[in-house]
C-alpha cells in the first residue's frame, strides 16, 4: 500500500480561502477528501497528496451542513438542506455515486455512523426549541427506526446497543455509561462512574474517566481482557472537561493528544503531546504547543492537523508541512 514516508514528498494544493467549505478527511493513505465551494454549487474533491492531482466526485446545489467519510473508506456520507426545516442524508461511494439517502424534518442533526457497520447509522433530530428525536437508519433495508434515548449523543458499542454517558446537572462531575438497545428500546446501566469521554472502535472501547483527588483524567484502553492505563492532567475548554477526539487506526491502536498541564485550553499556550497508543502501551511520536484538531489515514502513517486541517504530518518521523495553501 502506498503511503507518505517522508514530509517532502507532499504536493501542496493551493485555494483560495472563500472556496474552501472544509476538509473532511483521508479516502486512503495517500488521497484527502475536501468540499470545495463555488458559484455553481458545493463539490467532493478527492485530493491525492503524492501527485497533486485531484477530481471532483460529486456536486450539489444544496448547502452541504456535514460530511464524514466511514472508517472503512468505502462509503462517504453527506448532509444537505435545501431550507431551514428539513435535512437530507446521501450516502455516496467513493466514487461519488448515491448509494442511499433519507430526509427528515429537522434544523440540526447529530450523526454517528457504526465504525464496524457501514449499513447502521444512528442521529438525533434536533427541533427549534432543543427537544430531539432519536433513530437509526438501516442502509441495506433502507429503514428508520426511532427509538427512546435520555440523551442524544452516543457511541456504538456493538450493532444492538449505543453506549451513552448520562451527564449529571454539573457536567464538570462526569456521568455514568449506559447501554441503549435501540431495537427493544431498553437502557442498562452500567457500572463506570464520573466518565467524561468514551469511544469504541471493533472489539476495543476507551473510557476516559474523572479523578477528582489528583485532578487527572484517566484513560482505561480495553481490549478484552487487555488493558493500558495511564493518566493525564486534566484540562478545561469553555468550562467544561475537555478530552482531545481520538483517531482508531485498523490494528485498533490509537492516535490523540495527551494535555501535559492541566488549565484552560482557550486561555493560555497548553502544549499537548501527540502519541500512539495501543494495549503494549503509550509511545510519543512529537509535541503541539497548543492544541489543534487531527484527524488521521486509518494505518496512522499520516494525519491532518489545523484547525481547517490545512497542515500535514508524517508519525514515523515527525515533521509537519502545509498542504492547503489557502490565498485571498
Amino acid at each position: 500500500m502506498e503511503t507518505v514516508k517522508t514530509i517532502s514528498n507532499v504536493v501542496p494544493y493551493r485555494l483560495k480561502t472563500d472556496e474552501l467549505h472544509s476538509v473532511v478527511g483521508f479516502l486512503s493513505e495517500i488521497e484527502v477528501l475536501f468540499i470545495k465551494q463555488d458559484q455553481k454549487g458545493e463539490h467532493l474533491v478527492r485530493y491525492n497528496l503524492l501527485t497533486g492531482k485531484k477530481k471532483t466526485i460529486y456536486s450539489t446545489n444544496d448547502d452541504i451542513i456535514q460530511a464524514f467519510i466511514h472508517p472503512s473508506m468505502k462509503q462517504i456520507l453527506i448532509q444537505t438542506a435545501s431550507n431551514e426545516k428539513k435535512a437530507k442524508v446521501t450516502i455516496l461511494s467513493v466514487e461519488g455515486k448515491p448509494l442511499h439517502h433519507f430526509e427528515v424534518t429537522s434544523s440540526e442533526l447529530s450523526i454517528v455512523w457504526n465504525p464496524n457497520n457501514v449499513d447502521l447509522l444512528a442521529f438525533a433530530s434536533f427541533s427549534d426549541n432543543f427537544s430531539y428525536k432519536s433513530y437509526v437508519f438501516e442502509s441495506k433495508k433502507e429503514q428508520l427506526h426511532e427509538f427512546q434515548s435520555e440523551n442524544p449523543f452516543w457511541v456504538w458499542l456493538t450493532d444492538d446497543t449505543l453506549w451513552m454517558n448520562r451527564m449529571s446537572n454539573n457536567p464538570l462531575n462526569g456521568g455514568t455509561l449506559s447501554k441503549v438497545d435501540w431495537r427493544n428500546n431498553k437502557e442498562t446501566p452500567l457500572s463506570n462512574h464520573q466518565v467524561v469521554y468514551m469511544n469504541s472502535y471493533k472489539q476495543s472501547t476507551l473510557i476516559v474517566s474523572m479523578d477528582f483527588k489528583r485532578e487527572e483524567f484517566q484513560y482505561v484502553l480495553q481490549k478484552g481482557t487487555q488493558k493500558q492505563v495511564w493518566e493525564t492532567p486534566a484540562v478545561t475548554n469553555f468550562s467544561q472537561w475537555f478530552v482531545p477526539e481520538v483517531q482508531w487506526l485498523d490494528d485498533q491502536s490509537i492516535i490523540t493528544l495527551l494535555p501535559t498541564k492541566s488549565g484552560k485550553i482557550d486561555e493560555e499556550e497548553n502544549p499537548f503531546q501527540l502519541v500512539h497508543t495501543s494495549i503494549h502501551g503509550v509511545q510519543q511520536i512529537g509535541e503541539m504547543k497548543n492544541y489543534e484538531p487531527i484527524v488521521c489515514s486509518s494505518k496512522g502513517s499520516v494525519c491532518l492537523t489545523g484547525y481547517n486541517y490545512e497542515k500535514v504530518f508524517t508519525t514515523k518521523k515527525f515533521k509537519v508541512k502545509d498542504w492547503l495553501l489557502l490565498q485571498g
